[in-house]
């Protein structure tokens, strides 16, 4: 019997997250958005509004607990960002060193800026915002018949966001790094775990095909702190290991453990 690869079920994952967002705001049962428990958004309006936005709150903190726990899930499972990157393959590229640190830098200017402006500055051009946007104004055309600019608007600046910009996610996005922030806290962890005993390369066998494969560029056999906090679980090391040697397994990492490595 053929396995089926993950990433053909994070794809579907994906789109039924989507889906269900859709159909929840088309027939009006007030789940919102994904917006509505966006952590970088939260700060934004707490910031904007010089008020804690009360409402946003437990789904932003189950949204955290989620990301203290499994990483950076949400950037390859659930965000419609990795969505469109998948259906129109325009796969980002990946950065590192001081490039890597610069969506620090956006969340901080973002979450500033929001301040001092009095609305939330980044929901302006986030592609998750915009994504959600565009599929809106679509079910707006469908019912009242009332196309707005934004129709054109909001998927070009995404193409630009993908494309023009193909180190969107590893490089700007700020919804990333805060997710990254949170995974560094010391604890219990669900994350990704390479079986040595059945790894080719611990066997001095040449392989690599996890590393080769890895969207976010990850030398996924040598493990550490970049490993850990860069991983998205999208699963494609899993899918090309030959061995099968990748699965999902309890991390307790320590502060102390963290540092030196």
């Amino acid at each position: 019997m053929k396995r089926i690869k993950f990433s053909k079920i994070r794809y579907y994952v994906l789109m039924a997250a989507i889906i269900a967002v859709v159909l929840a705001d088309a027939g009006d049962f007030g789940l919102g958005t994904f917006c509505g428990m966006c952590p970088v958004g939260f700060l934004e309006v707490w910031a904007a509004s010089k008020n804690v936005p009360w409402g946003m709150l437990s789904a932003v903190l189950i949204f955290l607990v989620a990301a203290y726990i499994l990483g950076r899930v949400f950037c390859s499972w659930f965000c419609p960002t990795a969505f469109t990157v998948k259906t129109f393959n325009t796969a980002p590229k990946t950065v590192s060193g001081r490039a890597g640190s610069f969506s620090y830098a956006v969340l901080g200017v973002s979450v500033a800026a929001s301040f001092f402006a009095g609305f939330p500055v980044f929901c302006l051009i986030c592609p998750i915002g915009l994504f959600f946007g565009f599929i809106f104004a679509v079910l707006k055309v469908t019912h009242v018949f009332e196309p707005g600019i934004t129709l054109l608007v909001f998927p070009l600046i995404i193409i630009a966001e993908l494309i023009l910009f193909r180190k969107w996610c590893s490089a700007v996005c700020p919804v990333s790094a805060l997710i990254t922030l949170v995974s560094r806290i010391p604890g219990v962890k669900l994350r990704l775990r390479v079986n040595r005993e059945t790894c080719l390369l611990s066997q001095e066998t040449p392989c690599g095909l996890c590393s080769e494969n890895c969207s976010e560029k990850i030398k996924v056999t040598e493990g550490g702190k970049h490993f850990f906090e860069k991983c998205t679980s999208c699963m494609e090391c899993a899918d090309n290991c030959p061995t099968k040697s990748i699965s999902f397994a309890v991390n307790r990492k320590k502060a102390a453990e963290n540092r030196r490595r």
